[in-house]
């Protein structure tokens, strides 16, 4: 949408070369104050002042807001809507050759330097902008005080310049009816009268000329009591002695200059549309330093899009480069291009002869600034390999501007300013497979389509190929390209049309690096995981810490990999993964081995510190110190964990596989994260059976039935258990593990005398182990059953042994494990204080492990409290908030309990048929989960309801 803004005259809105009415002169005055101030906030204060002076309303604020508001309407009705509410007050933003006052500065700052004839062009152009008196139909007495006189400076400014300019082109004849004019309206201005001496003396009327100087004192003197200005008085001398000075002499003829526009065609770009705008604001205004151009660098991967947002640019800035826009490639097939062979096209654009160009980059580099000095051009110069190729092509005064693209940062480049160009999102993705297939052919594979944007990786360049291939072969399906991408070992020979090749894009990059870094990123390449901490890649390459994080610095300076946002992470793209890994060769697999070592060194370290740590078995003389902040750690590993215990167990890594898996289990149960759970341990599962180990095949099956027991499959729970505890027959203290969790599934299903001789021999193993913790909790356990038999003085005396126990441990995650189960006998024992208390206490410890599914338990059976209490609004907004949160976690038994104490809560309330339906509810849920005891609960609990009572 082409918007123009107009205040060199009366206000003038055009939108798409149509001119917008703006009736109401409250709006016109504070769309003129706005755009005063262009890109810049105005402050509510000042807006108000503009409209009613020095004294406001005292509504101003709120009518203000109205007429903004109406304002915003008036545009948005015509397909823009540029203001913005910005502190103090509001803002306009407006684009590059948006508004006629910047057009105006920027050909009169392209004039200053430039020879008389462009000078005299370029000023003349800026004057032709004015259309009158600035603003002269926006009725504000305070914004002309203000703007008024500064506005009518410059174009006055800007006119004598003209004048001057002509004068020196000896126009002087063709200047005297101009000048008669400006001396009759303006006859106190001084500059006028001196130009229109010179005309006179110039064109041979001498005495006119010295006619105008009498006139002129006469005026000054008798309006100010003053003599006229050293100028006049020096100009008068002149002409009266004849200084030959004063002759007009002709220039020296200047130099042909050629205007090439010598950009490519322009492409159509999708997503870049901010940055695009941003950039071409920055190319187009003036230089802030004298004598240097603006420099902008756009650093990206190959293939990101660099150049033809570069392009796109370069189009965009035609009026405001009128002397040329240039292009230059600085690299080809055969690596980067010599300055002076780049130095040496520009120069032929510009008109110089080959056989005047000097041998040498540094001859060639001054013949270039020479020949630019004073003009607006633009300087695209495309694919950099370094700073030292760029030096020499960067003009010498600031009315030039220079955009580089490069897949190096080129930091080292004084005065430039980098921005890095990213990879599209899937959105932006899939809207450019759009204009290439049309968005039918899209929408009706819509999954295809987007697994196709997932194996381009967001990649311009892939994307493009791709479309072009399936444009290329309509009857194809995207899903026929996307089988093809799928194989990582067939992804880039897919990626092929034409001369377009995601391999030889990247290629470059690599060509570019010196062998260190080749290594690197070959061996970075080696893993699955596209994630890097410092500490893995050092690993990885075996190389000291310090060197490692030189040498990925350089990787991500050479685009190669890049920054995550998080310290010390770095990321990269799953194509140049591919890439690398196309290059590696024997060194591969130690470097795969290095890496798996350095994940399960980190993990067992950060696992030593969780809360639940010394609740889960180990290898014998397993062990690893303690790490602060590990909660954080596997928090921030977690996807890359997956991905390396998945590329160990399919390399076979077995051993590595289940250890990783087991060291990540504790974590991932005190976070809920149940999918990941699964699948790290099914796959390490089928590598510990492949390999023939049994003990990490009982690791494995002992972790995935406790995750079944914790998902409420208790059937495969229980299958999964009894399968660990026949393969740790051997090693008494896993043992004892796998039979306390059996016995967990034994009690949760009322197996009660299961579950006492699980513990029961458990016991054993503990005692011969000497493990305290072991032993405390199984007396925590057998509380439990016989609480659950009825003997509640037992299971009280059970309870506070093994509560007094952990305590003695400094074992906190036992503690709340005993809380929350006491809370909840106390609960049912009718001592809802007591019960309160434990729950609150738990629900802290919880709550400070991060374990969000043992906190959810304390608040579901406080909520449980709260209901015998007869606290009832309260209950219900605790319990309602619980059932939501199990069923987003997938957790049926919490679910199942929340909906039984909400349904008590309407049943307390009179409200049998509410009662009777969460009641129904419950009992779905605790059938589906498989629980019996609980199943007969519940219906037990529907029979005592009235029969008239309705579902």
């Amino acid at each position: 949408m082409g918007v123009r803004y107009g205040i060199l005259g009366p206000l003038e809105l055009t939108i798409d070369t149509k001119p917008t009415a703006l009736p109401a002169a409250k709006h016109r005055i504070v769309l003129a104050a706005l755009l005063l101030s262009a890109n810049r906030p105005v402050s509510v204060d000042e807006l108000a002042e503009r409209l009613w002076g020095e004294r406001p309303p005292a509504s101003a604020k709120a009518t203000l807001q109205g007429y903004v508001l109406r304002l915003r309407r008036t545009l948005a009705a015509s397909g823009v809507d540029p203001v913005r509410t910005r502190p103090p007050g509001y803002l306009i933003e407006v684009g590059p050759e948006q508004l006629d006052l910047d057009r105006f500065r920027a050909l009169v700052a392209t004039a200053e330097p430039a020879p008389a004839a462009i000078a005299a062009d370029r000023l003349r152009e800026a004057l032709e902008l004015w259309r009158g008196p600035a603003l002269c139909d926006v009725p504000s007495p305070s914004l002309h005080a203000v703007a008024g006189a500064w506005l009518a400076e410059l174009r006055i400014n800007a006119l004598e310049r003209r004048i001057d300019a002509d004068l020196r082109l000896g126009r002087h004849a063709d200047l005297l009816g101009e000048l008669a004019g400006l001396v009759a309206d303006s006859p106190l201005h001084e500059p006028f009268r001196a130009q229109l001496m010179l005309a006179l003396h110039r064109a041979g009327r001498t005495a006119d000329a010295l006619e105008t100087y009498r006139d002129a004192r006469a005026v000054i003197v008798g309006e100010l009591g003053i003599e006229p200005g050293e100028r006049l008085r020096q100009l008068e001398r002149g002409v009266l002695t004849g200084d030959p000075a004063l002759d007009w002499r002709p220039e020296a003829p200047e130099r042909a200059f050629a205007r090439p526009q010598a950009l490519p065609p322009d492409v159509p770009l999708v997503g870049r549309a901010a940055l695009a705008d941003e950039l071409t604001r920055r190319l187009a205004a003036p230089s802030p330093r004298s004598g240097m151009p603006v420099v902008q660098v756009i650093a990206g991967m190959s293939g990101v899009g660099k150049s033809a947002l570069a392009v796109h640019i370069g189009h965009r800035l035609r009026e405001s480069f009128p002397d040329g826009r240039l292009h230059a490639t600085l690299s080809d097939a055969t690596g980067p291009v010599h300055p002076a062979e780049v130095l040496g096209r520009l120069l032929r654009l510009l008109g110089v002869l080959g056989t005047h160009l000097p041998d040498s980059v540094e001859g060639r580099s001054t013949l270039l600034r020479d020949r630019l000095a004073g003009r607006r051009v633009l300087l695209v110069l495309d694919d950099a390999a370094d700073e030292a190729q760029v030096r020499p092509l960067i003009p010498g005064d600031e009315c030039s501007a220079v955009l580089v693209t490069s897949r190096n940062r080129l930091t080292g480049l004084a005065g430039a300013r980098t921005v890095d160009l990213t990879v599209l999102d899937d959105e932006e993705s899939l809207r450019l497979l759009e204009t290439v297939l049309g968005s039918p052919r899209v929408a009706a594979e819509a999954d295809a389509a987007r697994d196709l944007v997932r194996h381009c990786g967001g990649l311009p360049l892939a994307l493009r190929v791709a479309a072009a291939r399936l444009a290329a072969r309509t009857s194809r399906p995207l899903s026929w390209l996307v089988a093809q991408l799928a194989d990582e070992q067939r992804r880039l020979d897919g990626l092929e049309a034409g001369d377009m090749q995601v391999r030889a894009s990247l290629a470059a990059g690599y060509r570019a690096l010196d062998d260190e870094r080749r290594r690197a990123l070959r061996l970075l390449g080696s893993l699955d995981t596209i994630e890097y901490s410092t500490g893995l890649a050092a690993a990885v390459l075996d190389r000291p810490l310090f060197r490692t994080e030189r040498l990925v610095e350089d990787l991500v300076d050479a685009q190669l990999l890049e920054l995550t946002g998080v310290a010390d992470r770095y990321r990269m793209h799953g194509l140049v993964r591919v890439y690398a890994r196309e290059q590696a060769d024997d060194e591969r697999d130690p470097a795969v081995s290095r890496a798996l070592a350095a994940w399960l060194a980190a993990a067992e370290e950060a696992e030593a510190s969780l809360p639940n740590a010394g609740w889960l078995p180990h290898l014998p003389g397993h062990g690893a110190p303690a790490t602060d902040d590990s909660m954080a750690w596997f928090e921030l590993e977690r996807q890359e964990l997956a991905v390396a215990i998945e590329q160990a167990a399919a390399e076979g890594y077995a051993d590595h596989a289940w250890r990783l898996a087991a060291a990540c289990e504790g974590f991932l149960e005190l976070r809920g994260y149940w999918d990941d759970w699964r699948r790290c341990q099914e796959r390490a599962l089928v590598a510990a059976v492949t390999a023939g180990d049994r003990w990490g095949e009982a690791r494995m099956r002992y972790g995935l039935g406790r995750l079944c027991f914790a998902q409420d499959r208790h059937v495969l729970a229980e299958r999964l258990l009894n399968q660990a505890v026949q393969l740790w027959e051997d090693d008494g203290l896993s043992h004892a593990h796998a039979l306390m969790a059996l016995g967990d599934v034994h009690h949760h299903n009322g197996r009660l005398d299961l579950a006492r001789r699980c513990f029961d021999e458990a016991a054993l193993g503990y005692t011969r182990a000497g493990d305290e913790r072991g032993t405390a909790n199984v007396g925590f356990c057998l509380g439990l059953v016989a609480r659950d038999r009825g003997d509640a003085d037992a299971a009280k005396a059970a309870l506070a042994a093994a509560l007094s126990a952990f305590r003695g441990l400094g074992d906190s995650y036992g503690q709340a494990q005993v809380l929350l189960f006491l809370g909840a006998s106390h609960s049912k024992w009718g001592d809802p204080d007591a019960a309160e208390r434990c729950l609150l206490e738990a629900t802290v410890l919880y709550r400070g492990f991060g374990d969000r599914l043992g906190e959810l338990r304390c608040v579901r059976l406080f909520g449980h409290v709260l209901v015998t209490r007869g606290e009832t609004a309260r209950a219900e907004r605790v319990l309602t908030g619980c059932q939501r949160a199990f069923a987003e976690i997938g957790d049926l038994f919490g679910e199942a309990t929340s909906r039984w104490s909400l349904a008590e809560l309407a049943l307390r309330d009179g409200d049998e048929r509410l009662g009777r339906r969460r009641l129904t509810a419950a009992l779905d849920l605790f059938t589906r989960a498989g629980l019996g005891p609980w199943q007969r609960r519940m219906r037990d609990r529907l029979a005592q309801l009235p029969r008239s009572t309705p579902v």
